[in-house]
């Protein structure tokens, strides 16, 4: 009968546990995925990309010259930048942003199909990429290592490295909160590198071996499609954060942000990246 009654105490501690652990933000989180609101996206593409070079040419007094030659120097001695086509750039970010919030369940319009978008749900969002910006720069890559009790062998080099910084702007149609909001994402692009240093023990010496595997433009159209993909789980969590604190009692501040796992089908804490708001 004791070990009974034990057996029922630790029962109903555990259930118990379980009940207070689900917090409220948790709750509104679970609350938001099954509602799934707002129900549609209009995506807005921009017209073109700015692009911006870092890799300074080999070319004496260089910092003298006019800043237009600069640039055009600057941009003609990029790697990448000058072949990428704007168009396939852009509609391959749209399309992967367009599938990844198909895939979590939402209607998603294009420019086109504006007349539908508007007649399609009471509470909607237009999603403006209001700008999207290429950084072609070199990074440097270090490494160092000692064998024993001798010295330490240092290398450096660089590599090609590209980021992707997106501004998003938020306009929710027939809702009462009505203001543009402004999300901020950036990712880097680098070459593939691998390398080490090794050790010959009968001669002694150290060589320093790598190989890199450099960024083609076709790489990028295809990692920034999935940056659409990515992002589109980002938009999902923003508003979901949202949705929580605009819901909590009135002066209270959520204590943790969450992120949905589409492939779980469940609500987790946030721990990597998101989207800033900038305003």
């Amino acid at each position: 009968m004791l070990a009974r009654r034990l057996l029922l105490i630790l029962l109903f501690a555990s259930l118990l546990l379980h009940l207070t652990s689900c917090s409220p933000e948790r709750r509104l989180a679970n609350n938001f995925v099954t509602k799934r609101e707002p129900v549609a996206f209009l995506l807005l593409p921009p017209d073109f990309s700015y692009k911006y070079s870092y890799k300074i040419p080999d070319i004496e007094n260089f910092e003298s010259l006019p800043q237009a030659t600069q640039d055009s120097l600057l941009f003609y001695n990029s790697d990448l930048l000058q072949y990428i086509n704007d168009s396939t750039l852009i509609n391959g970010y749209i399309n992967g942003l367009n599938s990844g919030l198909k895939a979590l369940g939402y209607s998603v319009y294009l420019p086109g199909s504006t007349e539908n978008f508007v007649n399609s749900a009471s509470e909607s969002i237009i999603v403006n990429l209001a700008q999207l910006q290429l950084e072609e720069f070199y990074d440097s890559i270090s490494d160092d290592a000692s064998f024993g009790d001798e010295e330490l062998y240092s290398y450096e080099l660089y590599i090609t490295a590209l980021n992707v910084n997106s501004w998003i702007e938020l306009s929710r149609v027939n809702h009462n909160d009505t203001a543009t909001q402004t999300l901020y994402a950036s990712s880097t692009l680098t070459d593939y590198f691998d390398g080490g240093f090794r050790y010959f023990p009968l001669s002694g010496d150290v060589k320093y071996t790598y190989s890199i595997d450099s960024l083609r433009v076709e790489d990028v159209y295809y990692s920034v499609n999935n940056l659409g993909y990515l992002y589109a789980g980002y938009l999902f969590d923003y508003l979901m954060n949202d949705y929580i604190q605009k819901n909590l009692p009135p002066g209270r501040l959520a204590t943790q942000l969450y992120t949905f796992d589409r492939y779980a089908g469940m609500v987790r804490k946030q721990k990597g990246s998101g989207f800033t708001l900038l305003n």
